[in-house]
């Protein structure tokens, strides 16, 4: 019997009708193509979620891409934990046993298996999906460099928001933070676009310590919808088209958890348009 895995709260039935409701529209849009359709789902899971609350029961991405009533060509599916992998592919066997032959499976680092995963097909006759579902801050900026360089693919990236703001304290004091934040952004630009001079002197700022500029403190200065805009942004310098409308998930205090993103590989208009028509008219909605 699968496992429900433990996560989230009530954003997260909402994030997974999003994403099934664009599944669903992505697979009517291309179902006269000649392309072939291929499913990534990076974070795979076993297939069943219980939201951290006890509060829901739910079936998580792969369940509902394998559930749709239209079908891709293939479905693969990462799973860095091997008892969740077992999980998922006994949940293929006994709930989806003609669908066993589209569907594989890795095991390992989510960065390297999808990457794996795009040398392996030949995107000039292919056409891909992409969930990127990570707990907190596993995607590299490189993997996406790899995803928008393959111009077929569709991609929905929940980001760590909270994880991101958690890394840029106000005292400008990041620094055992800078390798994952430049790791998780692309680049270090984040340092100049997050922080400033303190405008104000102390006492402090005569006997700096070691490492720091003489007479220079940095303070943050970025809100949430600054970062929201910045992250944007980054995708923006790889993927041709970016939605304005990502989604941002609260927790019950109202901060910001994750920030669900929609960027588009493809470099054709029309292609480019479609989906963005899709995707807007989803994240506008509740």
């Amino acid at each position: 019997m699968t496992t429900s895995q433990k996560f989230g709260g009530n954003w997260t039935e909402e994030k997974l009708n999003i994403f099934t409701r664009y599944l669903d529209a992505y697979l009517i849009a291309l179902q006269n193509q000649k392309f072939k359709k291929i499913y990534i789902d990076a974070f795979a899971g076993t297939g069943e979620i219980e939201t951290r609350d006890g509060g829901q029961y739910l079936a998580g991405s792969a369940k509902r891409a394998l559930a749709s009533e239209k079908k891709f060509d293939h479905y693969y599916f990462i799973e860095a934990d091997s008892q969740k992998a077992g999980e998922l592919q006994d949940m293929i066997n006994s709930e989806f046993p003609q669908m066993r032959r589209s569907v594989t499976i890795f095991c390992g680092d989510a960065n390297d298996k999808l990457a794996g995963i795009i040398s392996s097909v030949d995107w000039r006759f292919n056409r891909g999906l992409l969930f990127l579902d990570p707990y907190a801050t596993q995607v590299h900026w490189t993997t996406l460099e790899n995803v928008a360089q393959t111009k077929s693919i569709d991609v929905w990236y929940l980001f760590p928001f909270s994880a991101l703001e958690r890394m840029l304290p106000k005292n400008g004091k990041y620094d055992k933070w800078e390798d994952c934040i430049d790791r998780l952004l692309g680049d270090s630009g984040w340092r100049e676009e997050f922080y400033k001079k303190d405008p104000q002197m102390t006492l402090f700022d005569l006997f700096p310590e070691p490492g720091q500029n003489d007479g220079e403190r940095m303070v943050k200065d970025a809100n949430p919808d600054h970062i929201k805009e910045y992250i944007l942004s980054r995708l923006g310098t790889i993927f041709p088209c970016v939605s304005k409308h990502a989604r941002i998930f609260r927790n019950s205090r109202n901060s910001p958890m994750f920030l669900f993103c929609f960027a588009i590989a493809s470099e054709s208009p029309k292609a480019q348009g479609l989906a963005l028509r899709m995707a807007d008219y989803i994240l506008k909605n509740k």
